[in-house]
């Protein structure tokens, strides 16, 4: 099944989740404290799950038809954040789902993720005439730990609600909530944004190719967040092998 479903033009999509999920294990023990205190996250269960659904749009039918002939594509954010947004529990679902809803706000999706999830899918036409998704054929054939049974009749109304629940838990309550709140997405996103992008340097493409497409919004991010994790797994390497020496 991996020579058929893609996160990239020549990057199969499981080849993707494996590097994000690696990259998790090599940062969370850094943000592990952060997170607990700022989310109360006690484990990185559910960051687990962020990176295995982030790109989970990536899987409709239309999204997969036109990633290797590089025209413009649909936009995948929304879709894995509304699956997170259902099956997550409350308290945790809230800054996950953001974090994923915007984790491409560097190409300005912003508005449309968060105001009209919805209407995005419809007019990107990754949804059937019932406002079901469309699923690329193969996911089928993807472990139900990428793809799991309840993913399949996700809907445009998914997407509505969760938008709505989303706009209504960022600016509800008293200002210092909100405050909170913020800090809380902007951390898990931050994250997400680590594993995703340096796990994105490792394609072919990277190095080949600096176009904005693929650059996520500019270069110098892109570089610096390489750089950084780079610099991180390195320290490990280091420590890694002075243990062994005893």
């Amino acid at each position: 099944m991996e020579q058929f479903l893609f996160s990239a033009p020549g990057e199969y999509y499981v080849q993707h989740v494996r590097r994000c999920l690696e990259r998790l294990e090599l940062l969370y023990p850094i943000f592990k404290t952060t997170l607990r205190r700022v989310c109360g996250f006690e484990d990185h269960e559910y960051l687990r799950k962020m990176i295995i659904f982030h790109d989970l749009g990536k899987l409709t039918k239309r999204w997969q038809e036109g990633v290797n002939r590089r025209v413009k594509l649909p936009s995948h954010a929304t879709v894995g954040a509304a699956y997170l947004w259902r099956s997550l529990p409350t308290g945790v679902r809230e800054p996950v789902s953001f974090a994923v809803a915007i984790h491409h706000t560097d190409k300005g999706l912003l508005g449309d993720n968060i105001e009209s999830p919805d209407v995005r899918a419809i007019l990107d036409n990754i949804v059937d005439i019932e406002g079901k998704i469309e699923w690329h054929d193969k996911v089928e054939e993807l472990d139900k730990n990428l793809f799991p049974e309840d993913a399949k009749n996700l809907s445009v109304d998914d997407l509505k609600m969760m938008a709505r629940n989303l706009r209504a838990w960022a600016r509800g309550e008293d200002f210092l909530t909100q405050h909170w709140r913020r800090l809380q997405v902007t951390l898990v996103h931050h994250l997400l944004k680590l594993c995703d992008v340096s796990a994105a340097t490792t394609r072919q493409e990277h190095e080949e190719e600096a176009d904005e497409e693929h650059y996520y919004g500019g270069w110098l991010m892109v570089e610096n967040i390489k750089n950084y994790v780079e610099r991180i797994s390195a320290r490990r390497r280091f420590w890694e092998k002075m243990m062994e020496r005893g």
